[in-house]
């Protein structure tokens, strides 16, 4: 049997939210009667001293089936004598008889009083119905939600099942809140979470909200080795509570801004405080920069020694936390180009480059975390490019002892005249080959070395294809040629 949806009743009350012929067409009466055997408004009056003189507020009531009224915490006590006296005043102001009321006191604030005046749920509003009856369906799903979930968890006997399954859940959760963000608009955060007086339609897209994210909540508590970390995290995630970020982060930002770090390393250790610090509806983190986020404040607030927070100390513990963004690189290697600019000649270039390769080769990191996922870790991009750099210099230097040879090699180069013609030059050479004068089996480097090394009257650059046709092709003019030269050659030889 396929399960049944997540949210199917999450639907189910936000199409009664939007249709107002829903709302005001079903009888909720019978159904809050079940979720208290009293019904009472709660208002709360608020005692303020000021010399000699106490001023009230008193503030709009709610119903004791309101959320709120859940987080009061009032007891059966005797109010205090100094505040007896505005008693009848504020009964008179409300127009309550005081036959009809309960008294009560807050333990945490002493200052604060509340009056319990008995009504019937037909005397509230169909809006505030509603209203409370979204609330208590919602935390009834809830309820049901998480025993399902737990049982069907429970039955999956893998771990890939397990992380398929809650990662459904998370999307599900987490496109239905997006959704409803949208539709609020909220101001601000905190207005996502404050009710109007008026208990209207955007008041009960706020309650449906506020009992979708205690969902996420319970997954991410209940379940946090198997979710899905591209998710985003809800504003009020159990973790931040958990962790006490907040007041780490604080003690953290408050002693960077004390040490001595330029300004610019200072911004790149702020950035990963500034997510944590600005976390908003809007702009929430996913799972994983969370995370990486919360280690960064956490490795800080343990491990740095406060007293002496060098710019030395703070580039180690970048590097350890795998902080690999490219502003962070960019500081890096600009730090290695100003050593290089201090060096005399690229060989020494190279050898501060090598050390430096060494250093960040040997420095440990921690692989499983790294600040941006969709670049290399810090050391990979580190030592890349210090090998780039090698590798350009050692192509610069063997480019420029090229050069330097190819220079001097045509600046040495003596070609010898010769009173032959090119055709009687290749016909000599046949004839020492022939003879055995010459004895280089190989007769294209033959030619190749007449071109190097001769020039005629006429022709600067003999050719070797030329060289070769000639060699080839002899004219009878060229063999009488040098006939001519090789019996001039043997009346030198007579004494």
């Amino acid at each position: 049997m396929k399960p049944k949806y997540i949210l199917e009743n999450y639907d189910r009350i936000l199409k009664e939210i939007k249709n107002p012929k829903i709302i005001f067409s079903n009888d909720l009466i019978p159904f809050l009667e079940n979720f208290a055997s009293k019904s009472f408004f709660i208002y709360q009056v608020d005692f303020i001293k000021e010399d000699s003189n106490t001023k009230y507020i008193i503030k709009k009531p709610i119903h004791n089936l309101h959320p709120k009224a859940s987080k009061l915490n009032f007891n059966e006590v005797d109010v205090a004598k100094e505040f007896k006296p505005f008693i009848p005043k504020i009964l008179d102001k409300l127009n309550i008889p005081e036959n009809q009321i309960c008294l009560r006191c807050c333990s945490k604030n002493e200052n604060t009083l509340y009056i319990l005046q008995e009504c019937e749920i037909e005397d509230l509003s169909q809006e505030k119905r509603f209203f409370l009856y979204c609330y208590h369906s919602l935390k009834n799903e809830n309820q049901k939600i998480k025993k399902i979930n737990k049982e069907r968890v429970f039955k999956l006997k893998s771990r890939e099942r397990i992380e398929q399954y809650i990662h459904r859940k998370q999307y599900a959760l987490e496109n239905l809140a997006h959704r409803l963000v949208k539709e609020i608009n909220p101001v601000n955060s905190s207005d996502l979470y404050q009710f109007s007086k008026n208990y209207d339609k955007i008041d009960c897209l706020k309650i449906t909200y506020i009992y979708l994210e205690k969902l996420l909540r319970f997954i991410e508590k209940e379940y946090r080795n198997y979710l899905n970390v591209n998710i985003k995290i809800p504003y009020r995630s159990t973790f931040i509570k958990e962790f006490e970020i907040t007041k780490k982060l604080k003690k953290v930002k408050s002693q960077l801004l004390r040490s001595n770090i330029n300004d610019q390393l200072l911004k790149l250790v702020n950035e990963p405080l500034l997510k944590i610090a600005t976390i908003n509806i809007q702009e929430k983190l996913t799972y994983y920069e969370f995370n990486y986020c919360s280690e960064f404040i956490m490795a800080f607030y343990k491990q740095i020694n406060f007293a002496d927070m060098s710019e030395e100390t703070i580039k180690e513990f970048l590097f350890d936390l795998n902080f690999n963004s490219l502003q962070f690189f960019k500081y890096l290697t600009f730090e290695i180009l100003q050593e290089l600019e201090m060096q005399e000649n690229n060989i020494q270039k190279i050898d501060v480059l090598y050390q430096f390769l060494k250093n960040y080769n040997q420095k440990q990191s921690r692989n499983y975390i790294k600040y941006k996922t969709n670049l290399p870790s810090l050391k990979e991009q580190i030592t890349s490019w210090i090998e780039e750099e090698i590798d350009y210099l050692t192509k610069k230097i063997k480019l420029e002892a090229n050069q330097i040879t190819n220079i001097s090699n045509n600046e040495e180069k003596i070609k010898l005249l010769t009173g032959l013609s090119v055709a009687q030059l290749s016909c000599f050479f046949g004839l020492l080959m022939e003879t055995g004068i010459i004895k280089h089996k190989n007769q294209t480097d033959v030619f190749r070395f007449i071109s190097e090394n001769f020039k005629t009257s006429n022709t600067e650059k003999i050719s070797v294809d030329s060289i070769k046709v000639k060699y080839y092709n002899v004219e009878n003019t060229t063999k009488n040629a040098i006939r001519e030269k090789i019996i001039e050659l043997l009346g030198l030889t007579k004494f």
